[in-house]
């Protein structure tokens, strides 16, 4: 490379893009396109120029203004970008806000998470179901089902800790909900709603 195209190279610059975003643009209703814009606002506001022209904007995309124009604005309605009127120097002027697109990403990962902790759970209680029905030798009733739904969903109970009280009820011989519900409500009178408490419980009493 000579001198002079690497000079050109150095005078350009870099425009950086959290890897959040080319992650999960898709997921957020954005197109290819629309990302090729939101890099292209993103290169003009790194270099201070928060409301770049259409027309600019045009010539470095290959677009032409008319499908710029509606780019922005499908995502402004996305709540992607956000057009701004502030006062500099006791005049008025429009910017192009690019950090909505980070709230829509924060708030789209937490209802993955969500999701992803309700999927874990499902497949908990559903494995919670097949070794009850194992050490009872049958299969569960629809109504001891709902007693186990109503332990996670209403009593707060983990699934960890009903397992543990279906070993209590097990070495004492008694297959059935009624007697491990007995022990759970043992448990939660002590303040026990979590192995890691029943734990620390038993280490107190030395056993």
């Amino acid at each position: 490379m000579d001198d002079e195209l690497f000079n050109t190279f150095v005078d350009s610059g870099n425009t950086t893009i959290n890897n959040l975003i080319i992650k999960n643009f898709h997921k957020l209703g954005m197109t290819e396109k629309d990302l090729i814009v939101y890099l292209a606002l993103s290169m003009y506001a790194q270099k201070g120029n928060t409301f770049p022209m259409a027309k600019n904007l045009a010539e470095d995309t290959g677009m032409d203004e008319a499908t710029i124009y509606t780019i922005i604005q499908g995502m402004i309605k996305l709540g992607i970008i956000e057009l701004k009127t502030v006062m500099d120097h006791h005049q008025q002027r429009d910017l192009y806000s690019l950090t909505p697109i980070y709230y829509r990403i924060q708030n789209l990962l937490k209802q993955e998470k969500q999701s992803n902790k309700k999927d874990k759970l499902m497949s908990d209680t559903e494995e919670l179901f097949k070794k009850i029905e194992v050490e009872f030798g049958r299969p569960l009733s629809p109504i001891e089902q709902e007693q186990i739904h109503q332990w996670i969903d209403d009593d707060h109970y983990s699934v960890e800790l009903i397992d543990l009280a279906l070993r209590e009820a097990v070495l004492n011989q008694a297959y059935s909900l009624k007697y491990m519900d007995r022990i759970l409500i043992s448990w939660e009178k002590s303040n026990i709603k979590t192995a890691e408490q029943l734990e620390e419980r038993r280490k107190k009493l030395g056993y």
